[in-house]
């Protein structure tokens, strides 16, 4: 809002990649012969969700949670991450977005002038060019 007048201006975003603050558990079970693999959320990393719930409060960023399929994130793993944050810790994201994979988020990053930064892991974060940040840097 600039003078009273409301704008249209959308906040800076930041792609926080599911790496950096919770861990998919893999669990195998057998029946017969038949092996399936099924994930669930597993623990969170409290430290990376409170240093970005501080950032993005004090500079009034809008995190977005980023899960990939090819990582064995769903929609509904997805959801249940978010609802964890928000029962066991604050919860710094406003939404959250499940891709395919890593090279789809790096291919949209010139399409989306308001994106400041894409936070990951410290061996996948040079994928991002100079939009990658670690958490360990902020």
């Amino acid at each position: 809002m600039k003078n009273g007048d409301i704008s249209n201006v959308s906040s800076p975003q930041v792609i926080v990649i599911t790496d950096v603050v919770v861990r998919l558990k893999e669990e195998e079970s057998r029946k017969l012969l038949i092996k399936k693999t099924e994930y669930k959320v597993g623990d969170l990393e409290v430290l990376s969700l409170n240093k970005l719930w501080r950032v993005s409060s004090d500079y009034g960023l809008s995190l977005e949670l980023a899960g990939f399929e090819e990582d064995g994130w769903t929609e509904e793993l997805l959801e249940r991450a978010f609802e964890k944050f928000e029962r066991r810790v604050v919860n710094p994201f406003n939404y959250w977005q499940l891709y395919e994979n890593r090279d789809e988020v790096v291919g949209l990053l010139p399409y989306r002038p308001n994106l400041k930064a894409v936070i990951d892991v410290p061996d996948k974060v040079a994928r991002y060019g100079s939009a990658g940040v670690e958490i360990g840097n902020i």
